[in-house]
């Protein structure tokens, strides 16, 4: 091997190198305002926990009043209904006195600074509606019940117009209508609505008017499928967009402040929600007015990560001064990671950036807030299901685009050390090479198989009984956080045994083989249980949200959980 053959190397590597080299940095320069690649560029962050909450809570409203972040109401450990609230300052959480219980309830913060809360769980374990009315004033910490709703609700939805009166709309196995209220003590039934929705999503137009928009439930728990909008003034119109698409299902009530893209002050009132397909895929609508159409992005929003699906479960919360917002995801099954997809629809196509953690555990289905200074908080949730919320706080530090970047910028001096590890390993392989040439080629040895063959007899039906035994006898499936290496160390195997076992004798994965238990245990919740709601059945069943329930259970019946259920009552 001459000098020149050696030389001629050495270059091909390092103009490979250079030119593997240019992607990256210039992916990196981009990772905020656009990506190179049909890829959504992923950024590993490490949140920071605040201190918690004097209570756990889920099912609570998150809000900024006076500068203040405050939670009201929702349910605590056992599923019991707090009459609490709380909010930061100075660096601690301070407790207040509700006068009523707001579980699920409507929140409204008003123009004069004041917050309204009403309606909500009337008992424990989510069950019946109120009337009950409340108004926080967060200059004084205090609350004041004062009024009534025009029918007992929860899974309401209310929304401020500009000249102060409060319309709501929505409601949870009871009737649902459109109702008014004007600063009196009562709240009055104005519009009967087409279509019943549970959390609709109620937007202001420019005309003085309010669409009320399906979310994912009827106030039954059935799937929506007329998709017309009503309107508080004007007449109910059709969306043809949304014929294909469906609101996410999320974890909390939705708040139009919260994704408004607009400018009140110039008329212009603009939306973003998140849909889903029925193949699967998230999108954004953007709601310009009355006009609906799909938000250009320059990728499309990413569902998996590696072997693992992500369910996006969140409403969009807006970052105005930025002109950037997000929604919220995690991994269905054999996960703890988090993801805060950022979407920058300042810019055309909007640029679409993935934060990741794998920093917390527990604490599933809090939503974003943006804070004042433009990172996202997330307050409270639940550990495993309605029965063990969260205290949980935590803060996500994306509000500064340029730490990112340089973080991002940081990441190109790996990528020099790499060429010099190439260049030297090129050169210990030149080496390598001519000691070679002075040795005798010896016959390859014959191929060990003795761990192909262990693997082999580890993937019996026997083995597989025992995977089967465990999983029934100790209902491993209505653990949400389940994972192989769980089950492995149950039968004192490694989780690689596990899963060939099962891709072997059953001929399909791990998560689907967990997914046929729970969906299962679901059917027998739903009959055993006629009036029990399929939140419940999805935590109970070991789902880790709502949307994975439905996805899973719809993907391995090829029907609904409502429809299944009225095939075989």
């Amino acid at each position: 091997m001459g000098m020149a053959y050696i030389f001629k190397f050495l270059s091909t590597i390092m103009l490979v190198v250079l030119l593997f080299l240019a992607l990256p940095a210039h992916a990196s320069q981009t990772s905020i305002t656009g990506a190179v690649n049909d890829t959504v560029a992923m950024i590993e962050i490490t949140p920071e926990r605040l201190p918690d909450m004097n209570i756990p809570r889920f099912s609570h409203s998150v809000f900024y009043a006076n500068g203040e972040l405050t939670v009201t109401g929702g349910h605590t450990s056992g599923f019991v209904l707090t009459p609490t609230a709380e909010y930061f300052k100075d660096g601690e959480w301070h407790l207040m006195q509700m006068v009523y219980n707001h579980d699920d309830g409507i929140f409204v913060p008003l123009r004069s600074g004041k917050v309204l809360l009403a309606g909500g769980y009337e008992k424990n374990l989510g069950i019946g509606q109120t009337f009950e009315v409340e108004m926080y004033d967060p200059a004084t910490h205090s609350f004041e019940g004062f009024g009534c709703l025009d029918k007992k609700r929860v899974h309401s939805v209310g929304v401020e117009m500009n000249d102060g009166k409060v319309v709501i709309s929505g409601n949870w196995f009871n009737e649902d209508a459109i109702a008014v209220y004007d600063s009196g003590m009562y709240f009055n039934t104005v519009k009967e609505v087409s279509v019943p929705r549970s959390a609709p999503l109620l937007l202001k137009t420019s005309d003085g008017d309010v669409m009320v928009v399906s979310g994912f439930h009827d106030n039954y728990g059935k799937d929506i499928e007329d998709r017309v909008v009503d309107r508080l003034k004007g007449s109910s119109f059709h969306v043809p967009l949304l014929d294909s698409l469906q609101s996410i299902c999320y974890h909390r009530l939705p708040n139009s402040n919260d994704f408004f893209i607009g400018n009140e002050e110039k008329g212009e009132y603009g939306y973003l929600f998140p849909v889903i397909s029925k193949a699967g895929q998230v999108s954004i609508v953007e709601v310009r007015d009355t006009v609906f159409s799909l938000l250009p992005t320059d990728k499309a929003i990413t569902m998996r990560d590696g072997n693992w699906d992500i369910d996006w479960y969140t409403m969009i919360a807006v970052d105005r001064n930025s002109q950037r917002a997000y929604m919220m995801g995690h991994i269905i099954e054999g996960s703890q990671r988090k993801y805060l997809l950022c979407i920058n629809y300042g810019k055309d196509p909007a640029e679409l950036t993935c934060f990741y953690t794998d920093s917390i555990h527990g604490a599933n289905g809090p939503v974003p807030m943006v804070t004042p200074e433009g990172n996202v908080i997330t307050v409270g949730g639940f550990d495993t299901n309605n029965f063990t919320p969260s205290a949980a706080v935590w803060l996500f530090p994306v509000g500064d685009n340029a730490t990112i970047l340089a973080e991002s910028k940081s990441n190109i001096s790996w990528w020099w050390i790499l060429v010099v590890a190439l260049i030297a390993g090129a050169f210990l392989a030149y080496l390598i090479i001519k000691k070679a040439r002075k040795t005798i080629v010896e016959m390859p040895t014959p191929q060990d198989d003795s761990q192909e063959n262990a693997a082999s007899t580890k993937a019996t039906p026997k083995m597989m009984q025992r995977i089967e035994k465990v999983m029934e006898e100790e209902k491993l499936y209505l653990n949400s956080d389940l994972r192989m290496l769980d089950v492995a160390k149950k039968l004192g195997i490694h989780q690689n045994d596990v899963s060939a076992c099962i891709n072997s004798n059953k001929g399909y994965s791990f998560s689907q083989f967990v997914n046929n238990y729970r969906v299962e245990h679901a059917k027998q919740l739903m009959l055993d249980n006629p009036s029990i709601k399929m939140a419940q059945v999805a935590m109970e069943s070991g789902f880790s949200s709502d949307t994975s329930f439905y996805r899973t259970f719809k993907t391995l019946t090829g029907m609904s959980p409502s429809e299944w259920l009225s095939k075989v009552r």
